[in-house]
């Protein structure tokens, strides 16, 4: 019974500990966490790499992600949980463009930040959808910067 009741206790805290896609996530060693000192803007779009996105929290880590290649393309995690997800669940590849209402692919969407956020990105099928919904939603696209 003592077992039983220390195993599960371990997977509770391996549970509570594990990546999750609150916005409060408690590093595991192989994480590779935000750090971000920038906030998007909300006059210009700042076009996000792929690679410094986690692609199951939707967040901006302001650096390169733990990549997972799947058939020929590649999404990106945060940490083993996030990997784990990633390479388990194919749901987690997509979400919705926010201007179309289509489903698009993570790997090759367009991302940006969502302005006025310090880490959340918005994805997007096209370049021009995301100018569209940029220019309808916030202030007219002025410009455009990458983040390198």
């Amino acid at each position: 019974m003592k077992n039983y009741s220390s195993t599960i206790f371990a997977l509770f805290m391996v549970a509570l500990f594990s990546c999750n896609n609150s916005s409060n996530n408690i590093a595991s060693k192989k994480s590779i966490v935000a750090t971000s000192a920038i906030i998007f803007s909300d006059t210009a779009i700042t076009k996000l790499l792929n690679k410094q996105v986690c692609m199951i929290n939707n967040r901006f880590m302001n650096s390169d992600q733990i990549a997972v290649p799947i058939e020929n393309k590649t999404y990106y995690g945060c940490c083993e949980g996030c990997v784990k997800a990633l390479n388990e669940d194919s749901t987690t590849h997509y979400t919705t463009d926010p201007l179309s209402g289509e489903q698009v692919d993570k790997a090759i969407a367009f991302i940006i930040g969502k302005p006025g956020s310090k880490e959340d990105v918005l994805y997007f099928k096209t370049e021009t959808n995301a100018r569209e919904y940029f220019a309808k939603t916030f202030q007219p696209v002025k410009g455009s910067k990458s983040i390198q």
